[in-house]
């Protein structure tokens, strides 16, 4: 999202501000059910970068989980404005299967959070991907929806079953496109390979030119299915 190191509305930080957010009302806990499967949208939007519309892309999030009723087997979890202490705080505080983050892209720096002023703070790569290394548990995938982070997701899939990265520059709205898709797919069950599919579906059939941005990464021997289990099957009684 964003035009990486140039100003067509890169994707860089935010401003401070950490929580939670869980898709719609909080769902009553069916009997014999396990746990939900945490998604973590992590996002930062530094001052003095172009702003961005994150708050664009978590609503089409919310909507993707929202609408596929998977609200009993999902949450959605947010920690904004993220700097880089907090990389480390929001992945041991919430345990999630899915590690998103949206904002900006450097190709030299990678991606960006902010600083203790509000300005953009790159994340060291190689540290990065040894946070993902010491705290993968029951990581699933990570998704880095930002500019130039090809090389990056390449990195953190040697830690982690399956990593998206972006190859170049992605416009803000084609990588709120290709989140609703991916989603969507995560939400009503689908295999992560056919998510990531359906993601880069969205981007054609709203005729965006950055259909062929978005890559999925696998990690040797890792394996593709469903994030969550689809819903229980009705019976007549």
């Amino acid at each position: 999202m964003g035009m990486g190191d140039t100003v067509y509305g890169d994707k860089y930080g935010g401003d401070r501000v950490h929580g939670d957010k869980i898709v719609g009302r909080e769902p009553e806990r069916r009997p014999g059910r396990a746990r939900r499967q945490v998604i973590l949208l992590m996002s930062a939007n530094p001052d003095r970068q172009q702003p961005l519309r994150l708050d664009e892309e978590r609503r089409e999030i919310d909507r993707a989980v929202t609408f596929a009723q998977a609200g009993d087997r999902l949450a959605v979890r947010t920690a904004d404005a993220v700097r880089l202490d907090d990389l480390q705080s929001a992945l041991l505080r919430h345990g999630p299967a899915i590690a998103h983050f949206s904002g900006h892209g450097s190709a030299s720096a990678g991606i960006l959070v902010t600083d203790d002023f509000g300005y953009a703070r790159p994340v060291p790569p190689d540290a990065l991907s040894d946070l993902f290394r010491i705290l993968r548990g029951g990581l699933r995938c990570v998704v880095l929806n930002a500019c130039f982070t090809d090389d990056q997701a390449r990195a953190i899939a040697a830690h982690v079953p399956w990593v998206v990265g972006m190859r170049n520059r992605v416009m803000d709205d084609a990588a709120i496109r290709f989140a609703a898709g991916f989603y969507e797919g995560i939400a009503h069950a689908r295999s992560i390979g056919v998510s990531f599919e359906l993601g880069r579906n969205r981007l054609g059939l709203h005729g965006h030119a950055d259909v062929d941005l978005p890559r999925l990464v696998a990690a040797l021997g890792a394996v593709d299915g469903p994030v969550i289990e689809g819903p229980p099957a009705d019976h007549d009684a």
